[in-house]
């Protein structure tokens, strides 16, 4: 007969009762009390954790939902409330002549026939990654706009052209916010070649003194074929995009930037842009001296 308690024996040994364990016991503290209390606190945790998990998930989700829902609302409003031209009418441009303005005795020249070292040193002055970037991330140009120190990637080219097409819808001559810019410029490169992306840019763009395009700014400049210009020259040409009236000492400095790029690119020599930066580079015209004396 095993014992449930212990016996406390009589006179005749014989048990006549047997103590039960007592509640302040080790066994009850053991059995009775901390075994309950800890199944109690496992199970509150368990069951802590699993609606937290399922509140985060509903978060989550609606988190999820909610930028989905603006992301709808940006290229909906900025790709095409806007009033901005379609692919469907960026891609009936041209292919050859005049994109933006078609005036009168406007030629344009094809890109094969701008020399390599003007059509490069637009790329490294302007956009360094104007052929390796094929496209342009709206939620990345974005954040990098609004959300870090630094600005988005340098898109001059891009930028330029796209402002210039934007004219082919009537009334888009007024200034659009960045946001709309930059889904722009995308719907630009998705549907033009980077060859005709740059072909409009070198043609088009306004340099100043009346002059659109290098060929024209050529001539009213320095009186010279495109063929015939000098580093110092194209270099000059490249900063009128950008400011497109002249100043000495932003001549001077920016033109010297431009010749700093176009080494940095591996285009010219370091003997080749010391002898650029050193030259004086005459402007007929307007002004009777060299710029950078």
């Amino acid at each position: 007969m095993t014992a449930v308690g212990v016996a406390d024996h009589g006179s005749n040994n014989h048990p006549i009762s047997a103590r039960p364990r007592r509640p302040n016991s080790v066994w009850f503290h053991r059995e009775v009390v901390l075994t309950p209390s800890r199944s109690f606190s496992l199970h509150a945790m368990r069951k802590f954790f699993v609606v937290a998990a399922k509140t985060a998930l509903v978060l989550l989700s609606l988190g999820v939902a909610g930028l989905l829902a603006i992301f709808a609302w940006l290229v909906w409003h900025y790709g095409y409330s806007f009033g901005l031209p379609t692919e469907a009418q960026l891609a009936a441009v041209s292919p050859t002549g005049p994109a933006c303005r078609t005036d009168p005795g406007r030629t344009t020249i094809p890109l094969a026939d701008i020399p390599p070292l003007i059509r490069n040193a637009v790329i490294a002055y302007e956009q360094p990654d104007f052929y390796e970037a094929w496209s342009l991330n709206p939620i990345v140009e974005i954040a990098l706009g609004l959300g870090t120190d630094r600005g988005p990637r340098p898109v001059g080219i891009t930028q330029s052209v796209a402002h210039c097409l934007k004219l082919l819808s009537p009334g888009n001559d007024r200034q659009i916010d960045p946001i709309a810019t930059i889904y722009f410029m995308q719907r630009v490169t998705r549907s033009l070649s980077r060859d005709r992306i740059l072909e409009i840019y070198l043609n088009e763009s306004y340099l100043g003194r009346g002059a659109y395009g290098v060929a024209a700014a050529a001539e009213v400049y320095f009186g010279k074929a495109l063929a015939d210009l000098d580093i110092g020259e194209i270099a000059l040409l490249m900063t009128r995009a950008r400011r497109p009236y002249p100043s000495r000492t932003f001549d001077t400095d920016s033109r010297n930037h431009a010749i700093d790029r176009m080494h940095a690119a591996g285009l010219i020599s370091e003997t080749q842009a010391a002898a650029a930066k050193g030259r004086p580079l005459p402007l007929p015209g307007a002004q009777a001296r060299p710029i950078n004396q």
